[in-house]
């Protein structure tokens, strides 16, 4: 399969992961009209808040989330590939969440998962930092996956800082990245489609950057912006700051003659 079919889910996430659950459904549900071959949801699909004891009270476990059994149950149903961008999940015996993304498989299983390595400690101003790894335990291993013959490499938000993790990804075969998000507003005006595309061109592959958007419980507010790079660095779709559905075809041969044109990764 040279072509593949991408779904971007850029949504405004509630309070809960029941309220998050609906709302994901209903946006399954209309990305099928497109039939993709993979569906994209942000990072904190379940739950994004700034408050720390609602996030720790209203966080599941990995077999009681009901968006992962949701997503598990609509994947089946309509043989489709699923990236949930990420899951806050307790773990048992743990005092600190994971931050998960999962790949669904077109049967319905969990076919792979990434917990975020790069934890977001910063300062961005006077009114807004944030201290993930209070609150998170970071992941060690990066993750590839195939979905229809085609490698994908997981990331999540925070690590589109560290090109050395997209570096790494790409010589172990990746030609798409997936990048969840949920970027802060300031940062994301300043940052966020220089490093996709700087990502994608580095590495001469596509990458799909969904992010959340809107305002969060207790004012926590996201950029949106979704967009799809593609391996020469061309905004191949975008969105704005409301929610929104972005369907995209890509065609992976542009990899390859990416890679033809400009063969940095050999030439490191």
């Amino acid at each position: 399969m040279t072509n593949i079919k991408i779904s971007q889910i850029q949504f405004e996430a509630r309070a809960t992961p029941k309220e998050n659950s609906k709302i994901l459904e209903n946006y399954y549900k209309k990305s099928i009209k497109f039939k993709p071959d993979l569906i994209c949801t942000p990072e904190c699909s379940n739950i994004i808040t700034s408050d720390k004891k609602h996030l720790f009270k209203f966080a599941n476990y990995q077999n009681d989330c009901p968006i992962l059994k949701m997503s598990k149950e609509f994947a089946k149903e309509s043989n489709v590939y699923i990236n949930i961008g990420s899951l806050l999940l307790k773990k048992k015996n743990q005092k600190r969440l994971v931050n998960r993304s999962f790949i669904i498989n077109n049967k319905g299983k969990i076919q792979s998962f990434y917990d975020k390595i790069h934890m977001f400690d910063v300062n961005i101003n006077k009114n807004e930092s944030h201290r993930e790894s209070d609150s998170f335990k970071p992941g060690k291993k990066i993750k590839i996956t195939i979905i229809k013959n085609i490698k994908f490499g997981l990331s999540i938000c925070y690590d589109l800082r560290f090109p050395n993790l997209y570096r790494e990804l790409a010589k172990k075969g990746a030609e798409v990245i997936l990048l969840p998000a949920a970027f802060t507003v300031p940062t994301g005006k300043d940052h966020w489609e220089i490093l996709t595309r700087a990502r994608a061109i580095e590495n001469n592959v596509f990458l799909i950057a969904t992010d959340m958007c809107g305002t969060h419980h207790n004012n926590r507010k996201t950029y949106g912006h979704s967009v799809l790079v593609s391996p020469w660095g061309k905004l191949l779709n975008k969105s704005f700051n409301e929610p929104a559905l972005i369907n995209t075809t890509i065609n992976i041969n542009e990899v390859k003659e990416a890679r033809r044109k400009i063969p940095s990764i050999k030439n490191e």
